[in-house]
């Protein structure tokens, strides 16, 4: 499933000063402002058609956002109360921040270029109990960082993903993990007919290089991943000639999402029971993480193709490429191109350099390469036609909110 772009949750009041934003313009940068502002305008043409007024509140904490706008006949004390806390009962999930006036009706008035909002310092008990957690994490063949490679051929790199305050259920080194993810390598090999699989990110050892990452936040709900791909390429996962895949241990409504270059399953979820629904809904993931279905793959609805891999609820129930793979037209991306599968093909593409340059075109992502000249390399015509809500780029993330 194709990742959601905004954040928007319930939640619990958080803060002592339960109206402390109550009519106060914020500011400061806003993470994935063009996010913000295309959702802001969206509710200001509604509320133009209803003929009412247009208050918004925005919460943000480093590079997440939470928002409420409210629909009222008209301005005063108390639409802004509403709509103040409203906004601080989504950010209770996510920002744990204060919530600030982004616009009133069609004038925006939060400060993008001004200082951001003092923040409350972190308490004692909250440091010890976060260094706690960092001792407990720990574990012997664990691994915090992408260890030394033993190729520099594109790779996939695996990461096991917990909340903030989740439990260490050891999926990285009990060696359940490693298990499920070389059958999905198996079940990929037989789709290709014994022609190729996903070069996996190894360790001098033999054994898959799978990292640890702990967030400093506690997701609750059905959360999109703006934040997760921020986060992580933040911290050093953002190689443009890897990709990324977590195993998060979390709940969440969807089995999967992804886009390129990160993606992730949530071990929890009704869709991930049992390792033949979690190999089939990591292989669909990692088809969108590697850009498929590409807007010129013959079949292709919303980044799916029916009757494939990627295709039907969640993936569906069958080990098939179908059109993905060997469709022989050179003006659109074949997967057997895709760098990350070995054997590489000799006119081998990186999705990642490929699908970045299209997103920085609209303003959706950073390219890793701004020289990159895709459009020679592919040029049918839908591949062309680049649509700002469904073209994204998850590297180096974390830049777009700095």
């Amino acid at each position: 499933m194709k990742k959601l772009l905004g954040i928007i949750a319930l939640g619990l009041l958080f803060s002592g000063n339960a109206y402390a934003g109550v009519n106060e313009p914020g500011s400061g940068p806003i993470a994935s402002i063009n996010d913000v502002k295309s959702e802001y305008y969206e509710n200001l043409a509604q509320v133009r058609k209803k003929n009412k007024h247009l208050i918004t509140y925005i919460s943000i904490n480093n590079n997440v956002y939470t928002s409420w706008s409210l629909y009222v006949k008209k301005i005063d004390e108390k639409s802004h109360e509403k709509a103040y806390k409203k906004c601080v009962k989504n950010a209770a999930k996510y920002t744990q921040e204060d919530c600030f006036i982004f616009a009133i009706d069609d004038k925006i008035v939060w400060n993008l270029d001004g200082p951001a909002k003092p923040k409350e310092p972190e308490s004692a008990e909250s440091k010890a109990k976060r260094e706690k957690q960092a001792q407990l994490d720990k574990k012997l063949g664990r691994f915090f960082e992408d260890q030394p490679d033993v190729t520099d051929k594109p790779q996939v790199h695996f990461i096991y993903l917990l909340n903030k305050e989740s439990k260490d259920n050891e999926w990285d080194v009990s060696g359940k993990m490693e298990k499920d993810l070389l059958e999905a390598n198996k079940k990929m090999l037989e789709m290709t007919k014994g022609k190729q699989k996903f070069r996996y990110d190894m360790r001098e050892d033999g054994k898959m290089d799978i990292s640890f990452v702990r967030f400093d936040i506690q997701f609750k709900g059905d959360y999109g991943m703006n934040y997760p791909d921020a986060y992580l390429t933040k911290l050093g996962f953002n190689d443009p000639n890897k990709l990324y895949f977590a195993w998060v241990d979390v709940s969440h409504r969807d089995g999967g999402q992804g886009s390129v270059h990160h993606g992730y399953i949530f071990l929890k979820s009704k869709y991930n029971i049992g390792s033949k629904k979690r190999i089939l809904i990591t292989l669909h993931e990692l088809m969108h993480v590697n850009g498929f279905a590409w807007a010129c793959t013959k079949g292709n609805r919303n980044g799916h193709k029916s009757g494939t891999i990627i295709g039907g609820p969640e993936g569906g129930d069958k080990y098939i490429l179908g059109s993905l793979y060997e469709h022989g037209d050179d003006t659109c991306p074949d997967f057997k191109d895709s760098v990350f599968l070995e054997p590489t093909s000799s006119t081998s593409f990186n999705p990642v350099y490929l699908q970045c340059a299209r997103a920085a075109e609209v303003g959706r992502g950073i390219a890793p390469d701004s020289n990159y000249d895709w459009k020679s390399r592919y040029s049918h015509k839908k591949l062309k036609k680049i649509k700002k809500n469904r073209t994204w780029c998850t590297y180096n993330r974390y830049k777009d909110f700095n």
